[in-house]
């Protein structure tokens, strides 16, 4: 068990790669592709190495007694995978992993088939894995391994603002979606409705317009040149709000289009994520990154 918090930090930052790694395996294995997996830009993944570390602990004077060590891991991880989760999407409001396809699931947070494998995994680092390394941690040299430490917790301090920076500019760029596309549909509405009111009062003139046609020859004249005017300001009218109509498809293209690296990863990194905002334009965006990359690797 470490004793100190220079072996605490080090059991975190080794599991936080090995669970990274174990990550990009699986994702390999699943799509053939390099996937760099995880919450943050580096090569970590901060809930491997907060989980293996609680376990380690928690449950190292159990170590001896395997089934209760294995239902012990089973529990923590999965009390773990689910506050996490839960946390996320209340400070983001994305839902980053969705277990919802799976049988015996809560929220799509947790389910049992992972908290199995989870705990699995645990019990053999217990008895294989963490040994060795607290061994190899106890022999490297202090001084040079806190230098290391100091190192890391820089790089990945600086990775958790960018990454933060890029999830709430994320959730910014899907809000002005969607304020757009609503203020499209409203113009859209009132050009359907001008259209509609506009073509309804011609027929309504016309036809009050021929019913006093032979009477009242001058009088048709006059509201002749006044269901003109109308007519004029009617297509002045929708013609405002085409070009008010083909500035807001611009400025939706031009939010769509812009390019953010961290985002795609993001994408990339959690493809089963939901949002809980501006769903409809979650889907949009994701659709449309999805083509432009089908379209980059088809050039």
């Amino acid at each position: 068990m470490p004793v100190s918090f220079y072996e605490v930090s080090w059991i975190f930052v080794i599991f936080a790669f090995l669970g990274w790694c174990t990550e990009v395996a699986y994702a390999t294995l699943k799509t053939r592709k390099f996937v760099n997996r995880g919450f943050l830009n580096g090569p970590v993944c901060p809930i491997y190495g907060f989980g293996v570390l609680v376990v380690i602990l928690v449950l190292t004077p159990l170590k001896h007694r395997i089934l209760i060590l294995l239902a012990g891991s089973i529990i923590l991880t999965t009390v773990i995978e689910l506050i996490t989760g839960f946390i996320l999407e209340k400070l983001f409001h994305n839902q980053w992993w969705d277990y919802s396809d799976q049988r015996f699931n809560f929220h799509g947070y947790i389910c049992l088939r992972f908290s199995i494998l989870w705990g699995i995994a645990c019990t053999l680092i217990m008895y294989v894995i963490h040994p060795t390394i607290h061994k190899v941690i106890q022999i490297v040299p202090k001084t040079p391994g806190m230098v290391v430490l100091v190192i890391f917790c820089i790089v990945f301090g600086m990775d958790m603002i960018i990454t933060i920076s890029t999830i709430l500019k994320f959730n910014e760029r899907l809000k002005v979606l969607d304020e757009i596309e609503v203020k499209l549909k409203v113009v859209s509405n009132e050009i359907g409705e001008n259209i509609h009111g506009g073509v309804t009062a011609v027929i309504e003139k016309s036809d009050g317009l021929k019913e006093t046609f032979e009477i009242k020859s001058a009088e048709f004249s006059e509201n002749h040149e006044e269901l003109l005017a109308n007519f004029s300001t009617l297509k002045n009218n929708i013609n405002g709000k085409k070009e008010e109509l083909a500035h807001l498809q611009a400025k939706y293209r031009e939010v769509l289009e812009r390019r953010s690296i961290g985002e795609k990863r993001l994408l990339k990194a959690f493809p089963d994520m939901k949002v809980n905002r501006y769903e409809e334009s979650f889907k949009k965006l994701k659709k449309f990154i999805e083509e432009k990359r089908t379209d980059n690797h088809t050039k």
